[in-house]
Order: structure tokens, then sequence, then C-alpha cells
């Protein structure tokens, strides 16, 4: 299986993504501190200039910048902003360190096409796994809306985190899109522990966009107080109900999609260094809530040793009926394996 990670400039994590660039299939990247993409802004997030020297030193492997927020202000689409962009992107295309970006707002895709089609023409344009793909169809409509500009075709898609799951399901959606576009990259998510079928994502995303305007600023106690870590927190079973795929568990989706992709990206190179490593080499001791997005902000209060879960864990999960209420078997594991942990300071060692 092959692997699409995170990119930040930092030596040694670097150093482990050029050493494996055999085996991934892209990396990815925030283009800057202030462009929108779907994640909060982080507290020392790398320049432009790091990021294309860190980007250009890279083995021959796509190089995919996120401009996925879910929809922008309107002067980035008409005004001073899109011109900025498009430097942006400029620049990072003269240094050769982009290949493509990823986007989740078609108006923006658009925009930047129409602006300049000479750097939309030298690049290619991804759907984010934020338009949800869970069908050949609905897949299909964004993928064709992406050729629609003059951005080049995307080389590849993520499906939505729900089939994660679902290899059937999985696999009939990845032969559907390679008999129409053949040579289409399909892959899963594996690591966001996110709510299955996730109610509050919707407007979770557009709480993330909106916290890139300057009139509004949503930080995490919205999911602590009223989401999905309240959920979660009243339900541990929730927890293991979650479409992730842990680090052993790859290896059932080989021959089902072409590539997974891991998150983290607003992770200290450390742990994207664990994080990583554990999925290159299919095993993760440790506390599985630590390693997902989402739930890793509850692994200080929470523990679920990775290691221990049953051997069967992706095989009794896999194409489950979702009836939680009724099945009771995450709620069953939780209660043998998740802990609450003791409050305790934490311990730091040199980087």
């Amino acid at each position: 299986m092959r692997f699409e990670v995170p990119f930040v400039p930092e030596a040694t994590y670097a150093a482990l993504v050029a050493g494996q660039a055999s085996a991934l299939s892209a990396v990815y990247f925030r283009l800057g501190p202030e462009t929108p993409d779907a994640r909060l802004p982080g507290l020392a997030d790398p320049s432009p200039l790091e990021l294309a020297v860190g980007l250009a030193a890279l083995p021959d492997i796509p190089r995919l910048g996120l401009l996925n927020a879910a929809f922008h202000a309107p002067d980035l689409l008409t005004g001073d902003g899109l011109r900025d962009l498009v430097m942006l992107l400029d620049g990072y295309l003269a240094a050769g360190a982009v290949t493509g970006i990823i986007y989740a707002d078609q108006y923006l895709l658009q925009a930047l096409s129409d602006a300049s089609p000479e750097v939309a023409g030298a690049l290619c344009a991804i759907p984010s796994i934020n338009f949800r793909l869970d069908s050949l169809e609905r897949a299909s409509a964004i993928i064709e809306a992406a050729g629609s500009t003059r951005f080049r075709p995307p080389p590849s898609v993520i499906l939505d985190r729900d089939s994660n799951r679902r290899p059937g399901h999985l696999a009939a959606i990845t032969a559907g899109l390679h008999r129409q576009w053949p040579g289409m990259q399909v892959g899963v998510m594996a690591n966001e522990g996110c709510l299955y079928a996730c109610p509050y994502k919707t407007a979770h995303d557009a709480h993330i966009a909106l916290s890139r305007l300057a009139a509004c600023r949503v930080g995490p106690d919205i999911n602590r107080d009223l989401g999905c870590l309240r959920r979660f927190a009243e339900d541990p079973g929730r927890m293991l109900a979650s479409p992730f795929i842990r680090p052993e568990d790859v290896g059932q989706l080989e021959g089902v999609v072409d590539f997974v992709k891991i998150c983290g990206r607003s992770r200290t190179a450390r742990d994207l260094r664990t994080i990583v490593s554990a999925y290159l080499a299919g095993r993760y001791d440790g506390n599985l809530l630590w390693l997902l997005d989402t739930l890793e902000i509850l692994s200080d209060r929470y523990a679920c040793d990775n290691a221990s879960l049953p051997e069967d864990f992706f095989a009794r999960t896999a194409d489950c009926s979702r009836q939680c209420r009724t099945c009771g078997y995450c709620r069953v594991l939780a209660d043998q394996f998740v802990s609450l942990r003791e409050p305790a300071l934490p311990h730091y060692t040199p980087d």
C-alpha cells in the first residue's frame, strides 16, 4: 500500500519522508499561515519560503497545496485576495515546490482558473475528502466539475471516510472510477477518528472557514461543550465505532483502494514522525486515541491500548449495520479497553 502524508519542513521529519518516497503517493501541506484551509491556524505554521525550500528538496513525488476551506470571503474570489493567492501559487511553481492543489470550494477553483489560466494549467485540482464522495455518481460529478476548469484533471481522489470499513462498497466505487478515468488513483483517509456520519461536520467545516475571517474566531470548546467530543465522552463506544483504519488493518484494503492518506498535519513534527512511521510499519504500540485526529484531543483523559484490541477488530466492524443502539459490540470493547486516565503533568524530552 502507498501513502499520502503531510509535509512540514522539519529536518528529521523531511528526511523520513524523503527516505520513504517509494512508499508515498504524494505529500500535502498548507500553502502558508494565512491561506484558507480546513484546519484552524497553527501556533507556528512554516512560511511559504520554508515550505518551498523543503518541498523542492524532496524526490519526484506529487506535492499538493491545501486550499480546502469550505468557503471563502468574497474578496478571495474577486479582489486582491485572489491576486495574492495566484502570486503565491506562481511562486511555488517557480520553485518547483507544488504540482497540484486540494480544494473544497468550486467557486474558488473557477475563480483561480479565470484569474490565471497559466497557473491553473500547470496544476492539477484534486477534490477534498470534505466533498464526502460516497458513491460513484457523486465522485464522477465532482471530478467532471474539476475538469471543466483550466486546471489539469485530478489524478487522484479520496472517498468519504464513512466508507472506510466497507470494503465491498469501496471496491465497487474504485473499479468504476478506474473504468471511467484510467490511471485515476483512489484513496481513503486512515486516521481521522470523527463520529460515523458526523452530524456536526457541515457546521464544523463552516466554523473553521469562518475562523479565517477577522470578525469570527471559533475555538475547540464548541466541540467539547456541544459537539463530537461531548458525544465521545458520554459514550466511549463511539470512539471505536468511528471509521478509522489502524496501521495493523491497512492491509485489509490492499487491492481495494490504491493508497491511504494519513492526516495530522497540525500536529508537531515529532508527532508526525511517530504517526507516519506507525503506518509505514503497519503497527502501533500506544494509545490509539493519540494516533487519531479529533480523538487525539481526548487522549490525555482516555486511553485505549491499540495492541490489545482483538486481531479481528476490522473484520468484526467491517460492513456492520451501524445500528449501535442494538449491536453494542464497540460499547463492549470500550468497556474492556478504554480507560479514564489519571490527571498528570506531561513528560517532556528533547525533540
